[in-house]
């Protein structure tokens, strides 16, 4: 399944075949709905991760078709496919940006819109994504086998979750599969509260062979959360905070973050908006001292700090005041510059996934990099989107003292359509 055309085909008679699911609805039932999606992307990455003439750099170009269908068959029973080829050209191969062809989604719910059971493969998206989230930047999205109970009192609703991660396999077609290594387990409930918006959530992590600064091992991983978001006349918030428990191996968690975000929105030209988000998650103190110290972000959105996604919230601090502006209802610009320090100089610097990027290395340097970023947004049409993004990072102290410290370059230009 390495030819594109046998692939396009291969895609289409999928597509097909999906769509015809709608023969078999009720026709008093809610219509048949599909979308098709079509995104090219060229990224270009100088001196990735800090280091010089990194192979993990260089051009790359993706394209990303998926093509979906819901159907209601009765009020009591839905079903959901979404059928995607993630193709790329030039770097290096990865689970994130090639899947030649797989199921995205494939799930049926059964009962009614306010108490019902999702079955199947499906995407998570909770809050801020601080936690959890479809990690869209990527070529391929992040996707779940399992289940998902929803349930609705009165203005609240409540998930139960019970999940497997979807491994990704560049090569072949429609052989992901649930990885029972990474297993993930809780409550999510939202609903209104006097400071807006509320999120109360306790998750359960399974993930076998887990690497941090205290080695590799099984790790079973608590967190407890609350998120506050919402908006008072020109200002607006959104306030998390998480503390997380359980073992490592042989050794105890103990770890947390607050994240916040808050801004003003003003009534002149162009809309302006102007936002403080500041952010911090523990570190480890000491290594092989039987204590986990290190904040794990679980499963995130990729770009947690900026598009370029080169750091990852754990063991830091940061600053990360930006401003964005609306010319026009079809134009979005956006500036912002991010500050970013460790906060135990025991531990070191991870990467969006929570890898390690840059061990500690006997620095005690705290201040690891400078970035600003720019991007422009433009809705061509009511179905086309272009994007444009340009970052910079500057490397500092922490990062020259350990390693390589060449400045990070990265463009990206994106053409989305949506159907």
């Amino acid at each position: 399944m390495k030819d594109p055309e046998v692939t396009r085909l291969a895609f289409s008679v999928f597509a097909i075949s999906l769509c015809a699911t709608s023969a078999y609805a009720d026709p008093h039932a809610q219509a048949l709905s599909t979308e098709l999606e079509v995104r090219e992307r060229v990224q270009y990455v100088k001196n990735a991760e800090f280091i010089s003439d990194n192979e993990a750099g260089g051009t790359l170009w993706t394209q990303r078709l998926a093509v979906s269908a819901s159907v209601e068959f009765t009020s009591w029973l839905r079903a959901r496919g979404v059928a995607q080829s993630a193709l790329m050209s030039g770097g290096q191969r990865s689970p994130v940006d090639a899947n030649v062809l797989d199921a995205r989604e494939a799930y049926i719910e059964v009962g009614p819109e306010t108490a019902f059971v999702r079955v199947g493969r499906q995407e998570l998206t909770y809050g801020s994504q601080r936690l959890i989230g479809t990690r869209d930047g990527t070529n391929v999205r992040r996707g779940w086998d399992g289940i998902v109970g929803q349930l609705h009192i009165s203005d609240w609703s409540i998930d139960a979750i019970a999940v497997a991660l979807v491994d990704v396999k560049p090569e072949g077609a429609f052989n992901d599969r649930a990885n029972a290594d990474r297993v993930l387990a809780g409550v999510y409930a939202t609903g209104p509260a006097s400071v807006g918006d509320l999120d109360l959530y306790l998750l359960y992590a399974k993930s076998d062979d887990r690497q941090t600064i205290e080695g590799i091992a099984d790790q079973r991983r608590y967190s407890a959360g609350v998120r506050s978001a919402g908006e008072s006349g020109r200002m607006f918030w959104n306030w998390e905070a998480i503390y997380q428990w359980g073992r490592h191996g042989s050794a105890d968690i103990s770890a947390w973050t607050l994240a916040t975000n808050t801004g003003l929105k003003f009534n002149s030209p162009w809309s302006p908006e102007v936002m403080l988000s500041a952010n911090v998650a523990s570190g480890d103190g000491e290594a092989d001292d039987g204590l986990l110290e290190t904040f794990d972000a679980l499963y995130p959105r990729g770009n947690y700090f900026s598009d370029a996604a080169i750091l990852g919230p754990a063991n830091f601090y940061n600053l990360n005041p930006y401003l964005r502006l609306s010319p026009s209802d079809r134009w979005q610009l956006s500036a912002d510059v991010n500050l970013h320090w460790r906060v135990d100089a025991a531990d070191g610097v991870y990467g969006p996934p929570g890898n390690l990027l840059r061990p500690p290395g006997g620095s005690s340097a705290r201040f690891v990099a400078t970035a600003v970023s720019f991007s422009a947004v433009h809705e061509l049409s009511d179905a086309l989107q272009l994007e444009a993004i340009y970052a910079h990072s500057e490397p500092a102290r922490f990062i020259d003292e350990t390693g390589p410290s060449a400045p990070v370059d990265f463009v990206e230009l994106t053409l989305r359509y949506t159907l």
